[in-house]
């Protein structure tokens, strides 16, 4: 729209005529303007708010007398910046005469002079309007230069709300209490904020309704801040309530506020004739502006004096602030408290010092708000003399007063450092000691802060009251050396009185003691320690010399060795003497520096006791041990027996946990029983490879290494002890060692001609009873096999000439090449022969590596003077398994859990005859405890079972041994059974018998 310059008021004038400026037929429209308004904003903006409703008492009853019509006088601010003020009246006769009408008169403040409605708002509510216009004055308006008001002699003395007395006189006669003046304001402000509404029906003749509404509201605008009055929106009168844009409070006719009215549910309702108030939940009681505001209204002076004063505290806050009610509760307080009400500050002490600090930190504040800087000031003077009275401050309020040193400035830093070294020095006296920590980690936080306190403390002869306690609490706090070492390191730099200081040196030293004592890795934590004090000696002398300062500052001021350097050698010396040799690991010991240099590491030892001493040679004797790839048993020269065992032993320990192949050299020193001649304990050495390695096959590659080392061999033959250890190994622990071919062609038969001899006897050792008696009575064996050739050759002649029948009888029959083996192939305890594979089989595949025909009743087999080898089942009585079940299975040996033993009466026995007692005597003795079925498949596996105590008959003829199984079998003839290293075939099986 069009502007004046200077700005002028527009006016606007709207009623019902035969035609108006922007419709050519009757009705109701725009009748005059003034030029400077613009046809869309009348449309837009004023004709919704030209508008009136007759109240329903009135209009009831058919009321003529228009003086008895409240005017409906209304106030917004619009978009744009300007404030509407206007008035609507009722009319009861329109152009025709014939109807009732309104007429409204609008005056539009330019946003230019919108400001004048903060102070001048008694004149704004006493404004004059048109209440009829006559067309034929025309449709133009003039322009105001200022807001016609009524004169002070029509405004009656008994609602002349510029008289504080007056304002009082009006609340009690529209029976508004202080309570409900604090509610009316929280609404009337809280819908300015928020954009609610608030809505109030007087208890007061209709007539009179929009006259005292606009006194109350003069009320209301002189308890409220300037930028709510300049916010504010009103409407004197309204026939219902309504919600309109714009408007925040509006005075509705008495009894239009109804209730369940869900239009105005959420909003703020005053009846005053009923004295019900909705939706107003303030907490009167914790608002101090609403406080303030009512005790000033009859203060005009004080109260303008406040908001003045609010005005420039919130001036560079921002808007949001500035309408914002909480921040009127600050300033209230804050003026009272300027104004010598220190009550209120020692009630809120943390939040009147932090909005201190809100409303100065803008840029500039300081300056400007000399008011609220000088105050803060005040404050502190007052809390440092309480603190000098032995007081100890809250921490937060301490926290304010740093804050407030730390900004621009500012000017109590020397002050603040007392206030601080005070308040430190009581809490410590009075053993608050939370309260003292708490001060010390706020002053550590500002380094601007901690280096001139401290400095004053430990220039000022506090430093054992006042530092060091400090201190020691910040490491115990530590989790870590590394963590304690940076603190001191840190300190030490920043203050250089502390290089001279002894009781600073010990409290590091034990600090570093103490984190390492608790480490779970001792090693790498002294590691650490020593990386870390490198790198911060290195970074140290950089600094020193890109500062170029002399080198003689890496000394301190006595001459002493630096702190740094002395904890390196504490953490060492800590290691050297606390780290737990029971239980190093072998990567643990060999990180230890210390131990790379030799000589220099004895020649350090040499300042320590005896135990010590003993504990180092054992250590660098470890060291030696397991960082050198083929060790000798030198590095043992000088160990008293004592040390030897437990260095040994540490050895043993670790090699538990890698025994293979490249730690055989290493293995020979933790056995050593004499480092000068060589001897080792072999019995115990092989246990304990047989015992820790992961397999078998790592005993077999140390034989054979062994037969290459000096400390194995005597005159190109196994040292004897060696050799009868080896061969007790495998009468011990590996019996089958010499059934897999895979190991006789991978290890045995590579042995040289120092092993070969001990391989050789641990074989015969390990072959069965019989094989060993053919060895060593051969005589008596060949004889038993004559006679069996003589009595076969008779039967058979007999049986030709006819003497015997013909029916088949299957026999088992002894492979003759087994009677006289071919030479060579026989054992030989010597070792000068080899051992054939008699089984035929790899025993660790379990298969066979032949086929045999199952129908073939032939069968290699070692045992002279066997006739037949069959399998018969036998019916045992309840009581015999009874007996049986009570005695076990004879030999001691455990049946399956599953055994059928103990269910079924039927078992199943291995029935071996021979020709003569010796050899029927021989199998008795050796007590099989197992055997396996061999499978007819090479695919398939053997199936093992277990032979309980042998049955002997072998006095008397039939020469037989029964090995009865531990469950029920049924085996065929033809079945191979394999018992040891021998492989039968059965024959034909006898009937079952009762025994």
């Amino acid at each position: 729209m069009n502007r004046s310059t200077p700005p002028l008021i527009q006016q606007q004038m709207y009623t019902r005529e035969r035609s108006g400026i922007f419709r050519s037929t009757e009705g109701y429209d725009t009748i005059a303007r003034s030029n400077g308004l613009d046809p869309t904003f009348i449309k837009k903006t004023l004709h919704p708010f030209c508008m009136y409703d007759a109240p329903a008492q009135l209009s009831n009853v058919g009321e003529k007398d228009e003086s008895q019509y409240p005017e409906a006088v209304h106030l917004i601010h619009t978009e744009g910046g300007q404030i509407v003020l206007g008035c609507s009246v009722y009319q009861s006769a329109d152009f025709t005469g014939l109807r009732s009408a309104f007429f409204t008169h609008n005056y539009v403040i330019p946003a230019e002079r919108s400001q004048e409605l903060v102070t001048n708002y008694v004149s704004w509510l006493h404004a004059t309007f048109a209440r009829s216009y006559l067309l034929e004055n025309g449709s133009e308006l003039p322009e105001l230069a200022e807001l016609p008001t009524a004169s002070a002699a029509e405004v009656q003395e008994e609602w002349n709300i510029e008289s504080p007395a007056a304002m009082r006189s009006v609340l009690a006669k529209l029976r508004i209490d202080e309570a409900m003046f604090k509610q009316m304001l929280f609404a009337v402000m809280s819908a300015v904020a928020n954009k609610k509404k608030v809505y109030i029906a007087l208890d007061v003749p209709i007539s009179q309704t929009s006259n005292i509404a606009r006194k109350l509201l003069g009320i209301l605008y002189a308890s409220m801040p300037h930028a709510f009055r300049a916010q504010l929106g009103f409407l004197s009168y309204a026939k219902e309530p309504q919600s309109k844009k714009g408007i925040h409070v509006m005075f509705v006719e008495k009894g239009s506020l109804r209730q369940g009215d869900r239009t105005i549910e959420k909003d703020y309702t005053f009846d005053l004739a009923t004295q019900r108030v909705t939706n107003v939940e303030a907490d009167l009681a914790q608002q101090p502006y609403l406080d303030f505001a009512w005790r000033n209204l009859d203060r005009v002076e004080r109260a303008a004096s406040f908001y003045a004063y609010a005005e420039l505290m919130l001036s560079d806050m921002g808007p949001t602030r500035s309408m914002s009610l909480a921040s009127y509760h600050e300033l209230a307080v804050l003026f009272q408290i300027e104004e010598g009400k220190h009550s209120l500050y020692e009630q809120n002490r943390i939040p009147v010092l932090q909005t201190l600090l809100d409303y100065l930190a803008p840029k500039g504040a300081l300056q400007k708000k000399q008011q609220l800087n000088n105050l803060f000031v005040q404050l502190f003077q007052r809390e440092y003399e309480a603190v000098k009275q032995r007081h100890i401050p809250e921490i937060s309020v301490v926290e304010r007063f740093k804050e407030y040193d730390q900004r621009e400035d500012t000017f109590i830093r020397e002050a603040f450092i007392g206030y601080l070294i005070s308040a430190l020095n009581h809490a410590l006296a009075a053993q608050r000691t939370q309260e003292a920590n708490a001060l010390y980690a706020l002053i550590e936080r500002s380094n601007e802060l901690s280096k001139p306190l401290f400095d004053k403390v430990l220039n000022g002869g506090f430093a054992g009251t006042l530092f060091m306690p400090f201190l020691h609490h910040k490491l115990q706090q530590t989790q870590t050396a590394e963590e304690a070492i940076r603190i001191v390191h840190d300190w030490t730099l920043r203050h250089n009185q502390l290089r001279s200081l002894p009781a600073y040196s010990e409290m590091a030293h034990y600090h570093l003691e103490d984190k390492l004592r608790h480490t779970p890795d001792l090693v790498k934590a002294v590691n650490d320690v020593l990386e870390q004090i490198h790198q911060l000696e290195h970074s140290q002398q950089v600094s020193t010399a890109s500062s170029k300062q002399s080198t003689a500052h890496q000394q301190d001021h006595d001459g002493s060795t630096p702190l740094l350097l002395q904890l390196l050698y504490a953490a060492n010396q800590f290691l050297l003497t606390e780290l737990d040799l029971d239980h190093v690991t072998k990567q643990q010991l060999l990180q230890v520096g210390f131990l790379e240099e030799a000589a220099e590491f004895r020649a350090w030892v040499t300042r320590f006791d005896q135990r010590i001493r003993a504990k180092a040679a054992v250590m660098l004797a470890a060291y030696q041990w397991f960082s050198t790839t083929k060790p000798d048993a030198t590095i043992f020269d000088n160990l008293s027996p004592s040390e030897l065992d437990r260095v040994q032993k540490l050895g043993q320990r670790w090699l538990q946990q890698d025994l293979q192949s490249g730690q055989f050299d290493k293995l020979v020193l933790a056995f050593c029983q004499d480092t000068d001649e060589g001897v080792l304990e072999y019995g115990t050495m092989l246990q304990f490879i047989h015992t820790y390695a992961k397999d078998r096959e790592t005993l077999y590659q140390f034989f054979n290494w062994s037969e290459t080392h000096p400390s194995f061999i005597r005159a190109r033959k196994l040292h004897p002890n060696y050799a009868a250890a080896m061969v007790t190994y495998f009468k011990r622990h590996d019996r089958d060692a010499f059934k897999s071919r895979q190991y006789r062609k991978q290890y045995f038969e590579q042995a040289g001609p120092a092993l070969e001899p001990v391989y050789e006897k641990a074989r015969y050792e390990l072959s069965s009873p019989l094989a060993r008696l053919f060895s060593k009575r051969k005589n008596v064996v060949l004889f038993s096999v004559g006679t069996a050739v003589v009595v076969i050759g008779t039967a058979a002649g007999l049986y030709a000439s006819g003497v015997f029948g013909t029916k088949d009888v299957p026999t088992a029959v002894t492979d003759p090449t087994l009677v006289s083996p071919p030479e060579g192939t026989a054992t030989d305890p010597s070792g000068t022969g080899s051992t054939p594979d008699s089984a035929g089989t790899d025993p660790n595949a379990g298969n066979p590596s032949s086929t045999t025909d199952p129908a073939n009743t032939t069968e290699q087999s070692a045992i002279p003077g066997l006739s037949a080898v069959y399998a018969e089942q036998v019916k045992q009585s309840p009581a015999d398994v009874e007996a049986e079940n009570d005695t076990g299975n004879g030999n001691g040996a455990d049946t399956d859990s599953d055994s059928s033993t103990t269910i079924n009466n039927d078992t199943t026995q291995l029935v071996f005859e021979f020709e003569s007692a010796e050899p029927c005597k021989v199998l008795a003795q050796s007590k099989p405890a197992s055997a396996s079925l061999l499978p007819a498949n090479e695919q398939n596996q053997a199936q093992s079972f277990s032979i309980t105590a042998p049955i002997a008959s072998c006095d008397t003829a039939p020469y037989q041994v029964k090995l009865p199984l531990a469950e029920k079998l049924e085996l065929q003839a033809g079945a191979r059974i394999q018992i040891g290293e021998q492989t039968y075939t059965l024959s034909e099986p006898k009937q079952p018998s009762v025994e």
